[in-house]
């Protein structure tokens, strides 16, 4: 779970020449050994050429509202329907010359990467998917397992295998491509080797009352910063009204009243998520006998608990 969390990949970046576009595409792959079948790009509905296409083709324009409109996590993305219109620009394919569609797709966001990706549908499902929906060209670059061509009637070949149908660089094992593609990219300047991770700001806040305290204040003039040391620890209300609707804490604006650096202020109302609140029984396993209110709690020399515990090890 760990390392799909952080998701490191090795890969390259690519970048496209747009016809009678101002700006260069760029793109991130970690099958580059499948670059020859690359058959259209997608953009995000937010991208800059996007939103330049929008200009004068109205489909587009809806498209991009529908999709601004429709809040997606990356978890239901595999899933979805795979809609696009194409913008009417086209890339220029840095090896073969090639002129290949550039498309808005609801499957592509801004959030992650570039806002853009290289679709290659032989060799990927989800691009797969789309390009059978619209009608874009399937080009099949890898060989099959027993050495024959693929068949592409009813769904893409994911595996790795030999390159054939790839000019140059046909009869390449996955390995063999990955570099000699890669090297052909970097030399002609077009191509550069990556490595990306798919770590994200994590949003930690929770609207509830059992969690430990954030400690930040806003100030009066709107500037967020640390708690004071001298304020610290933050002690939760505790006359508070469980109603099961509103948070306590909000609902106690007194206690979110406080002073720093001479100027009124609002300690923060919100709490930390559970993750947080797992990690602390974790540090007295280890320590020597606890005096005082916890002398009573017996220290323990093994912890049962559920997988999501592994964040804190």
């Amino acid at each position: 779970m760990q390392l799909n969390w952080i998701g490191r990949s090795e890969g390259v970046e690519i970048t496209f020449n747009v016809e009678n576009y101002d700006q260069t595409l760029t793109v991130y792959t970690t099958r580059p050994d499948t670059f020859m079948g690359a058959t259209y790009l997608a953009v995000a509905a937010g991208h800059p050429l996007a939103q330049k296409a929008a200009e004068n083709n109205p489909e587009l324009a809806i498209f991009i509202d529908e999709c601004r409109n429709t809040k997606v996590a990356e978890a239901d993305m595999a899933t979805m329907e795979k809609k696009g219109v194409a913008t009417g620009f086209y890339a220029k394919h840095p090896l073969t010359g090639e002129a290949i569609p550039v498309w808005a797709a609801n499957f592509v966001l801004m959030e992650y990467g570039t806002g853009a990706v290289m679709a290659v549908p032989g060799h990927d499902q989800r691009d797969y998917e789309f390009a059978t929906k619209y009608n874009l060209p399937i080009k099949a670059v890898i060989l099959a397992a027993d050495g024959s061509e693929p068949d592409l009637s009813e769904q893409a070949l994911t595996e790795k295998g030999t390159l054939f149908n790839s000019g140059e660089f046909s009869g390449l094992s996955f390995e063999e491509g990955f570099n000699a593609i890669a090297d052909k990219l970097a030399s002609l300047g077009v191509g550069e080797r990556k490595v990306n991770y798919r770590l994200r700001d994590w949003g930690v806040s929770r609207q509830r009352y059992w969690g430990a305290p954030i400690p930040m204040v806003t100030l009066e003039d709107g500037t967020v910063m640390p708690t004071p040391e001298d304020q610290l620890p933050v002690i939760l209300p505790e006359d508070v009204v469980m109603d099961g609707i509103t948070s306590p804490i909000k609902a106690d604006p007194e206690w979110a009243k406080t002073t720093v650096n001479g100027q009124p202020a609002l300690r923060e109302t919100d709490t930390f998520d559970t993750f947080m609140e797992s990690s602390w029984y974790l540090r007295p396993l280890h320590l020597p006998a606890v005096s005082g209110r916890d002398a009573g709690f017996r220290r323990g020399k093994l912890l049962a608990a559920g997988r999501h515990l592994h964040r804190w090890y």
